[in-house]
């Protein structure tokens, strides 16, 4: 049985027999652990910041897509809107200085610069959690598309904090509702394309489902674990046989032209940790899902290094950023005998391994792969 078929059947029966479905907690996929860091930990809420975090956004969510909707192939990219650029440049300020505290922590080798670190990102959070910022009902589908990134980033971040610090780091009851609004939010708006009917069912939902997926980690809700293997289960039935070997393909990711590659490795980076959240979380996936997993991850390597081998790509490539193979991480905890997988890490692993919408550098969490 499916991912996504098992995870809806169980709560059916249950309801039809009567019973009361158990809440169970959310493990994550980043276990606490202690680190030098962590042993340096005082009371960081009594300091100040020395970097005031960029006042909360409140406001509209209504940002322009930065490609050209008339290009079927959404890959050519077009000049925003003034609006649009200064939404994007605050959100893209405090994402940012977000990331900086969170990777000064993770490198600090000082007490004074470990509980500095934990302070700033405190009082971050608590400046854009208060106002309640990033929750705007007045939104363009890029705008939703902004709000589960930027949510991804902050508890893929926090979640990262939290276990170099041990569980000494902790969320207050503010930020603790903001994230939960946030997820919320993020819910609502994919929710109603979770669906194969829904014609655009595509990346913009995998990275919902990892948002979400994050949070749920972060604040231990089982519930919204379920929402997000919802979507996973969904991906294995988006997946086709190749044209011409043993891989598998994304159509819509493949559609996208010269961006077909870049998109299918985008693609892979919540799929693959959906994956490994499933798996942490007692949802394993069954040994054909694995396969197809496999098969996506041959099309994404291949598609590096021999795109001339597959007949879907339909023009020249743009070669993947290597902060877009970060899936390679993951995955190879996941499949570590995967050939191409290890071919590809040999030769990008001193470049990737750092991305914001996964909580920055993730290195440390896969060391036993190398």
């Amino acid at each position: 049985m499916s991912i996504a078929r098992s995870l809806l059947c169980a709560p059916m029966v249950a309801v039809a027999l009567g019973l009361t479905v158990p809440a169970h907690a959310a493990n994550t996929i980043w276990p606490a652990r202690a680190t030098v860091q962590s042993e340096m930990i005082s009371d960081y809420r009594s300091l100040r910041c020395p970097h005031a975090p960029p006042a909360a956004y409140t406001g509209t969510l209504q940002i322009d897509s930065k490609y050209d909707q008339r290009d079927a192939t959404k890959s050519t990219l077009r000049r925003l809107s003034r609006e649009s650029r200064q939404i994007r440049e605050r959100l893209t300020q405090y994402q940012a200085g977000l990331m900086q505290i969170v990777t000064r922590f993770e490198r600090a080798s000082e007490p004074e610069e470990v509980n500095y670190s934990l302070a700033c990102l405190d009082q971050w959070l608590e400046a854009w959690a208060g106002p309640g910022a990033l929750l705007s009902t007045d939104t363009s589908s890029t705008g939703k598309a902004v709000r589960k990134w930027s949510l991804a980033a902050i508890a893929a971040g926090v979640m990262k904090v939290r276990a170099l610090s041990d569980n000494e780091y902790e969320l207050t009851l503010a930020q603790r509702d903001w994230i939960r609004r946030l997820t919320d939010a993020v819910i609502a708006d994919y929710g109603p394309r979770q669906t194969l009917s829904f014609a655009w069912f595509n990346n913009h939902d995998y990275w919902a489902a990892w948002a979400v997926s994050a949070s749920a980690m972060l604040l231990d809700r089982d519930d919204y674990l379920r929402w997000a293997n919802t979507t996973f289960g969904l991906a294995f039935s988006q997946m086709e046989p190749g044209e011409a070997g043993d891989y598998r393909q994304l159509p819509l990711e493949t559609a996208r032209g010269e961006l077909a590659v870049e998109y299918t490795h985008y693609a892979l980076i919540p799929l693959v940790l959906l994956a490994e959240t499933a798996e942490a979380n007692g949802r394993p996936l069954t040994a054909i899902e694995r396969q197809q997993l496999g098969q996506l991850v041959k099309f994404a390597v291949l598609g590096v290094q021999s795109p001339e081998r597959l007949p879907e790509l339909t023009e020249p490539q743009k070669r993947p950023g290597e902060h877009k193979m970060i899936w390679l991480l993951p995955f190879l905890k996941l499949q570590p005998e995967h050939p191409l997988a290890r071919s590809l890490f040999r030769d990008v692993k001193d470049e990737t391994g750092s991305y914001s919408q996964v909580g920055g550098d993730i290195h440390f969490f896969y060391m036993d792969i190398e």
